[in-house]
């Protein structure tokens, strides 16, 4: 009887472990999304002085580059009081971090179009930009809002609200090469963004072989949405189609 009791304590202890290093993962993967922001912007926001920028930057940048900052901490605290059982607060501050979420989409809308307005050329390569964020941004409204759905499924809720945050981090993966550990230069923006959200996907992809044999259906829907965007993104800004949608 004590043996049986025994390997039941044991197979209990596993599963907790599991339990926590699976929580780990999309723990680590939010703070991972933080530090990226946080370094992305730092040249051109937070540190601005520091890099010598000169001027201040208009009232709803300094609005906009707030409120995705405070997007970004949420999931971390979000993601910690999950990995500290504490689910009942979890819930409830999630239905304010899905709400703040409607903020983050219209201060973003409302930065994209300040961006058209500085375009006036098909041939100008922020064409590209400004897709991007449309389509980042109605994919982050639409997978939060699955995850609000989702919410009593763990495994669909924590992918879906991973990858809404994947979705519009691109902004601070283009901005990486302000530093200059990093190589390319200000030219390198774009293929900093896509390559890596490309790297993003496929980790999730490979942590769900990994510890469920095969990916889950949140994990490859949101990433082929995500791709379908961003070959969307660069064909509307490359052949001038996007500009004169846009300019009328």
């Amino acid at each position: 009887m004590s043996s049986e009791a025994s390997e039941l304590g044991v197979g209990v202890a596993r599963g907790r472990a599991t339990i926590r290093t699976r929580g780990s993962f999309f723990f680590i993967a939010h703070v991972m999304l933080l530090i990226i922001v946080l370094l992305g912007f730092a040249p051109s926001f937070y540190l601005r002085a520091a890099f010598h920028h000169t001027g201040p930057l208009p009232a709803l940048l300094y609005v906009h580059g707030t409120a995705l900052t405070v997007w970004f901490v949420l999931t971390v605290v979000q993601g910690w009081l999950m990995r500290s059982h504490r689910s009942q607060l979890h819930q409830q501050l999630g239905y304010y971090a899905a709400a703040y979420a409607a903020v983050v989409i219209v201060l973003g809308v409302l930065a994209n179009l300040m961006l058209i307005s500085q375009i006036d050329s098909p041939a100008d390569g922020e064409n590209i930009v400004v897709w991007g964020n449309f389509f980042a941004l109605a994919i982050f409204a639409t997978l939060v809002s699955l995850a609000v759905v989702f919410r009593k499924k763990p495994d669909a809720h924590k992918r879906l609200m991973l990858l809404a945050s994947i979705s519009i981090v691109g902004p601070a993966l283009a901005r990486l090469p302000r530093w200059p550990i990093f190589a390319g230069g200000l030219e390198a923006g774009r293929n900093y963004a896509i390559g890596g959200l490309l790297v993003m996907l496929a980790l999730l992809l490979i942590y769900d072989v990994i510890v469920r044999k095969k990916p889950h259906r949140a994990t490859w829907g949101g990433a082929l949405v995500i791709l379908g965007t961003l070959v969307g993104a660069v064909f509307l800004g490359l052949t001038g189609i996007g500009y004169h949608l846009l300019h009328g």
